[in-house]
């Protein structure tokens, strides 16, 4: 029999330090002849990523990190090469963002040039070709910043010389060589767009290392296209949306598309960090990939002749767009309500799961967690929004009145949640605080139209939509309608703050490096998004106003509840005076507010003692409003 007990004072056996401490997180692999290379991002070792070998164990030594800042969001950094039998790391490093190159474990050497006096150059996405490495580099200078393809020759006794391979574009993502190594392929496209508006699928001839007669194959500036990779028979597959849905195409060199699989189920992903990879050819010609619904995420392979398609069998029911092949295995990263990830080792032959590399394993038993679900809810206009719902959940008690449910605003906000297990969302589930991760519109995995929803309306749809969830919620009964909060970081901590100055409903609010002023986003922000704004809200300066009008800022006079607001002091994406405005704002109201500012973190927290005091401060913060003491 459960114990009856205040929902919030729940005594959980899940710290914030040991949540912390688990924390470390796997995104790429690669393999390397008959061993596995991946990388993790350990937040016990100062939020470093470090590369980690199946055979050898990690092969980047401390302190030395393999993270981009290219975009300022990263993605893959590093790249597993043999020469003369050797097999070495080449590696952005997060210092100076160099390349640099070592053996496992070695002292690494700088291979990229040092960056000319007044720029700084920054490297992403690897290939090997030859003997150079082709990537993606992105320049600054005084404000400007300038992307191009560039090759690096590998020097093993010094540092390599760098040549530009192709310059026309503002923005590159996913270069591929053909196995002949007669063509490249990539993915570009310019400002406004952003990746999930519209690309362009280019190819160009490849000779004697240079390139020649670039043209585009496929997408426009209202068509995305992603992850190319080539057949046998230089044929290139790629995801498209051009049909609606993220969906698996093909195209010749004389630019002839087929659309060889058509659903309602996206195969694609928003693309916030370059490397991400949706689909792999096999040895056979076959194709791997990910297709599915928000909850029920399978891996899948296709035969493009005959169309024919197995789904693997598998209880993990989300994947990262990270796959990787070697000749009989592939190796995926997934997750479930179950499992927080895993690194998973596919037979191609057989088609099953045959070993887990790697997993994050939970620091506590599984009889604690929750089991996350997909709903939905019914807005005034008839418009269904999706949310994944984590309830209060311990094994030994039971709410002893209506639990409180804490509303997460995922960020981006071209992103979406997944209904997989979350440690952190278990920290307060486990505590009898329920939570809802809300997929308003615009998030992704529900096709492009859903995705449209926020075009010309963030800050509108967005807020609608999460109070749709919250009162469908409270209609059922799942919660107290006086014990709801909202929480959520950046594109996130912007609808977290417009809901608070905009309804009565939240009793309190946290806001992680939340956007507070449109028109400082606009004009304060990295080149990356620095024209999102346009589609979601209107083009600057002609709109300012409509910015002014958007702007949670604005409207802190409307303010009613309380406020805890958490920045990293190194953060390039959103600034740490948008959280101080909202922080100086509360104060001149006199109104309960907490702001909590952090050396050496910038856009997304990585650090171990940055994770526990931020989650300890924010349920201590809900514990003083909500009248509950939280047992740490």
């Amino acid at each position: 029999m459960k114990q009856a007990h205040q929902p919030g004072a729940w005594p959980s056996p899940l710290s914030a330090s040991l949540l912390a401490q688990a924390g470390s997180s796997v995104m790429w692999s690669q393999p390397m002849g008959d061993d596995l290379w991946w990388d993790e991002v350990r937040p016990s070792e100062g939020g470093r990523t470090l590369v980690v070998s199946r055979q050898l164990g990690d092969i980047l030594k401390a302190p030395w990190s393999a993270k981009s800042q290219v975009h300022e969001y990263g993605g893959i950094s590093w790249l597993g090469l043999v020469r003369n039998g050797q097999a070495l790391l080449a590696f952005v490093s997060k210092a100076d963002q160099r390349i640099y190159i070592t053996e496992p474990m070695g002292e690494p050497r700088p291979l990229s040039p040092e960056s000319p006096s007044g720029q700084s150059h920054r490297y992403i996405e690897m290939i090997s070709v030859e003997d150079e490495i082709w990537c993606i580099r992105e320049v600054h200078t005084q404000g400007r910043v300038e992307r191009d393809l560039v090759a690096l020759s590998v020097n093993l006794h010094g540092v390599g010389s760098l040549r530009t391979l192709e310059q026309s574009s503002h923005f590159y993502a996913h270069p591929r060589i053909s196995a002949d190594g007669r063509y490249l392929a990539w993915i570009a496209w310019e400002h406004p767009q952003m990746p999930w508006d519209g690309t362009e699928l280019r190819v160009a001839e490849v000779s004697n290392g240079q390139l020649s007669n670039v043209r585009a194959l496929a997408g426009n500036v209202e068509t995305s296209c992603l992850s190319p990779e080539w057949g046998p028979h230089n044929e290139l597959y790629f995801i498209s949306d051009k049909s609606g849905w993220w969906n698996l195409w093909q195209a010749d060199l004389a630019g002839k598309l087929r659309h060889v699989i058509e659903e309602t189920s996206e195969w694609g992903f928003p693309l916030w960090q370059l490397g991400m990879r949706a689909l792999s050819v096999l040895p056979d010609g076959q194709l791997l990939s990910v297709h599915g619904p928000v909850d029920a995420r399978k891996i899948v392979k296709v035969n493009p002749q005959t169309l024919a398609m197995q789904n693997l069998a598998s209880d993990l029911t989300d994947f990262k767009p990270s796959l990787s092949v070697s000749n009989a295995k592939a190796y995926a990263v997934g997750a479930s309500g179950k499992v927080v990830s895993q690194l998973i080792e596919i037979d191609l032959l057989s088609w099953q799961v045959c070993d887990v590399v790697t997993s994050m394993e939970s620091p506590v038993d599984a009889s604690y967690f929750p089991k996350p679900h997909e709903i939905s809810a019914v807005r005034s206009d008839g418009r269904e929004v999706f949310a994944i719902l984590h309830s209060a959940h311990h094994p030994d008690f039971e709410p002893s009145e209506k639990p409180p449910l804490m509303v997460v605003v995922h960020g981006g906000p071209t992103a979406n949640s997944s209904a997989t297990l979350s440690m952190k969302y278990a920290y307060f589930t486990s505590r009898g605080i329920s939570v809802v991760d809300v997929n308003y519109g615009g998030s992704t995995g529900y096709g492009r139209q859903y995705r449209n929803l926020l075009r010309g309306q963030w800050g509108v749809v967005d807020c609608e939509d999460v109070l749709a969830v919250v009162e469908s919620l409270i209609a059922k009964g799942t919660c107290a309608a006086d014990k709801v909060v909202i929480r959520g970081g950046s594109a996130g901590g912007f609808t977290v703050l417009n809901a608070l100055v905009n309804s009565k409903r939240f009793a309190a609010g946290a806001s992680y490096y939340g956007v507070a002023d449109c028109t400082t986003l606009a004009t304060d922000t990295h080149d990356f998004e620095s024209r999102y704004l346009d589609t979601m809200i209107g083009a600057f300066p002609a709109e300012k106003d409509l910015y002014i009008a958007r702007s949670p800022i604005t409207h802190v006079n409307q303010l009613s509840s309380p406020l805890v607001l958490f920045q990293g002091l190194d953060d390039k994406v959103v600034p740490p005076s948008q959280s101080e405005a909202f922080r100086d704002a509360c104060a001149a109201k006199g109104l309960k507010h907490a702001y909590v500012a952090y050396e050496g973190e910038g856009h997304g927290f990585r650090q171990a003692s940055t994770i526990v005091s931020s989650l300890e401060t924010e349920l201590k913060f809900y514990g003083e409003v909500l009248g509950f003491e939280p047992q740490m």
